[in-house]
């Protein structure tokens, strides 16, 4: 019996950890953005990537990467049919959601075969040259203007088809410029003077457009959109914009709220993406060892003072992702395709084809 404790103890004294303790060490975790450098969602993944590391057993080192391409549904497709299932992958995207309600064909995996780690809401701004129609002094003189120019980043994806169903519903007159690889291309472009309006969620927007656009005076918020806007309070994370929610807009400047099949359409697909502004995913099959860590780490950042101070600091808010088998099942109800709108997508998006005008080469 003395032989055998010796034995046991020996055997507790030199173990190695556990795999779900040691599943990171001495590795590298590379967090994918499928969209390009400098906008809202590589802005994000970047302060993440500061943070995660310490939260992670094994504390790895964090690299981001981007991989665009049809809206960001490329990363997406990438993910789930060819990435390894190494657990060294993780998914920051923005758009797949949206995609997926509209059954978009550049979509090409299932969202429910990809590992879920995570989801974020958030809030998006659009915003305009100050010198659209002759100048603007208030958010409301844009519906005075005799034609605006707005930019995009392709035909059938969430963000474009949100802005062109706002201004149909405000009934103006417009030009739909689109094809940029990311939000930072159309700010450049607006810069530039290719176009006059377009939108950005608020990580770039706080970091980006605030301080190098609205604060010299050459941009003004015009809107901003949220999850549920008709129904649910201001967010916080709107605070100190000088803009009112699309619904609320509306209502300023046409007197009675927005309605009807396009009002639909809009609140359906701007509720999914708002949402669900960031999906985080693995590869199919990852190891269970690695999705539980990565869900581990996202919740611990909820109590991390640093990760808090470091968002603020950038965005003004910190971001809170939800890793419960609940929000995944949520998820996956809220983007299955609907063949109600992708009919009506179907048909929207052809028009969009006829009448826009790709981005100057």
């Amino acid at each position: 019996m003395r032989k055998a404790a010796i034995f046991v103890v020996a055997i507790a004294g030199t173990a190695s950890p556990s795999r779900a303790d040691d599943f990171y060490r001495g590795k590298q975790l590379a967090i994918l953005v499928n969209l390009s450098a400098g906008g809202p969602t590589d802005t994000e993944a970047r302060i993440l990537s500061r943070h995660l590391g310490r939260h992670l057993p094994g504390n790895p080192s964090i690299v981001v990467r981007t991989m665009t391409g049809a809206a960001g549904n490329v990363a997406a497709n990438w993910l789930g049919q060819v990435a390894p299932n190494d657990g060294l992958t993780l998914g920051f995207f923005s758009t797949v959601a949206g995609a997926s309600v509209m059954g978009a064909a550049s979509l090409k995996v299932d969202l429910g075969k990809l590992a879920f780690a995570g989801t974020g809401s958030g809030v998006s701004v659009t915003y305009g040259r100050r010198d659209i129609g002759g100048g603007l002094k208030t958010p409301e003189d844009l519906v005075k203007a005799d034609e605006v120019w707005m930019g995009g980043l392709a035909i059938d994806v969430d963000k474009d088809l949100r802005l062109r169903l706002q201004l149909d519903l405000l009934g103006m007159n417009y030009k739909y410029v689109t094809g940029y690889p990311g939000a930072a291309d159309t700010r450049l472009a607006l810069q530039r003077g290719e176009v006059q309006m377009t939108s950005e969620s608020m990580p770039s927007y706080r970091a980006a457009v605030e301080p190098a656009l609205v604060a010299k005076g050459e941009a003004m918020p015009l809107w901003f959109d949220y999850a549920n806007e008709s129904v649910a309070p201001r967010p916080k994370e709107a605070d100190g914009i000088d803009a009112l929610s699309f619904w609320d807009y509306f209502k300023r400047v046409r007197g009675k709220p927005p309605e009807g099949l396009r009002w639909d359409a809009f609140d359906t697909i701007n509720t999914v993406a708002r949402g669900y502004e960031r999906v985080l995913l693995m590869a199919p099959n990852t190891p269970p060892a690695a999705l539980a860590d990565i869900r581990a780490g996202l919740e611990a950042l909820k109590n991390d003072e640093e990760f808090r101070r470091d968002a603020d600091a950038t965005m003004k808010f910190a971001p809170e992702y939800d890793t419960s088998a609940e929000a995944r099942r949520i998820l996956l109800e809220k983007a299955a395709p609907d063949p109600k709108l992708i009919a009506f997508f179907a048909d929207y998006i052809e028009q969009g084809r006829r009448s826009s005008a790709e981005k100057p080469k």
